[in-house]
């Protein structure tokens, strides 16, 4: 399989929506079913990447198979998506876009990323763990993280146990 990732385009935000419904469905495998019946990322948010940070897909044997989305958070590069399609998990496509939301992030001058992830499930808190990302309470300096955290809890996904991390770069 080859994998290659480009810039997404804003005709593609339905595409990328539909991709992140179908990659959510595999937290129907560890009860976060709420998760797989959730939101997706609206237009307002992928248009936000497009503008202001970065919304990069991959493609896999030149098919569409998931995407990030980051922007600037608190002066760092923020993950604030990462979606593959169900089909193509575990095959370190996951891991290509967040190495390529890194390129981004030192592109732009960030010295670290930051994201937020459940912590207790598998492709999560402890994927990124082992990726260089640490847990961390956002401090005083790291209000717009704060809100970040504040939405998520408002809007149900704190239900489960979520945290911060941060990789330096």
């Amino acid at each position: 399989m080859s994998v290659s990732i480009r810039p997404a385009r804003r005709d593609e935000m339905a595409a990328m929506q539909a991709l992140e419904h179908d990659a959510a469905q595999a937290f129907r495998a560890v009860g976060y079913d709420f998760c797989a019946d959730g939101p997706v990322r609206t237009d307002e948010e992928l248009e936000r990447g497009f503008r202001e940070g970065a919304v990069l897909i991959a493609e896999a044997d030149g098919e569409a198979a998931g995407f990030i989305l980051l922007w600037p958070v608190d002066g760092h590069g923020h993950i604030t998506e990462v979606s593959v399609a169900e089909r193509f998990q575990k095959r370190g496509i996951g891991r290509a876009l967040i190495e390529a939301g890194e390129a981004w992030a030192r592109e732009q001058g960030f010295d670290a990323v930051t994201l937020t992830t459940f912590r207790d499930v598998p492709w999560n808190g402890p994927f990124y763990d082992r990726l260089g990302y640490a847990e961390f309470a956002p401090g005083a300096g790291e209000t717009e993280l704060a809100a970040v955290q504040a939405e998520e809890a408002g809007s149900g996904y704190a239900e489960k146990p979520r945290i911060a991390m941060k990789k330096i770069l």
